[in-house]
C-alpha cells in the first residue's frame, strides 16, 4: 500500500484502459449500457461503461487531490510521475487510435483533461501548503 503514496493513480487508470483494449473489450463497448433504473420522474437512466469510467476517473481525481495537500519530499516523487502520467495521456490521445474509437468517444480525452487538472492542482495546492508551513514556521 505505500507505493499508493506517490503512484499516481491515474497510471493504473492509463493501464487498465490500454489492457481492456487490448483484450477487445475499450474503446468500441464504453458506450453500451449496463443496467436501467426507472427514476421517480418516470424517466430511465442508463449508465454505460463510458459513464462508469468518469465517475472512477473523478473519484480518482478527488483522491489525487487529497494527496497533494502533503507537503512531504515524497509528493515531489508523486507530483513528477502524475506529469509523466499526463503526457502519457496526451500523447496516447492525439496519436493511438484505441483512445477514440470507431463510435468517436470522449472518455478517454476526459481521464486526459483530469490529469492534466491532477498535475496542475497538485503543484499548486502544494506549494500552497509550503508557503503555509513555511509562514507558520516564522512565528515560533
Amino acid at each position: 500500500m505505500a507505493i499508493f503514496k506517490f503512484f499516481p493513480l491515474f497510471g493504473i487508470l492509463l493501464g487498465a484502459f490500454w489492457g481492456l483494449h487490448q483484450i477487445g473489450y475499450f474503446p468500441d463497448k464504453l458506450n453500451d449500457v449496463l443496467f436501467y433504473i426507472k427514476l421517480p420522474s418516470g424517466a430511465f437512466w442508463k449508465p454505460t461503461w463510458g459513464d462508469l469510467v468518469v465517475i472512477v476517473g473523478l473519484i480518482t481525481l478527488y483522491i489525487e487531490i487529497f494527496k497533494s495537500t502533503r507537503t512531504s519530499s515524497i509528493s515531489i516523487v508523486d507530483h513528477t510521475l502524475s506529469t509523466i502520467v499526463f503526457v502519457a495521456f496526451l500523447v496516447s490521445w492525439m496519436v493511438f487510435p484505441w483512445t477514440i474509437g470507431e463510435k468517436s468517444n470522449s472518455t478517454f480525452l476526459l481521464l486526459t483533461v483530469m490529469t492534466f487538472i491532477d498535475v496542475i492542482a497538485g503543484f499548486t495546492i502544494t506549494i500552497a501548503a509550503a508557503r503555509r508551513d513555511f509562514s507558520m514556521g516564522d512565528r515560533g
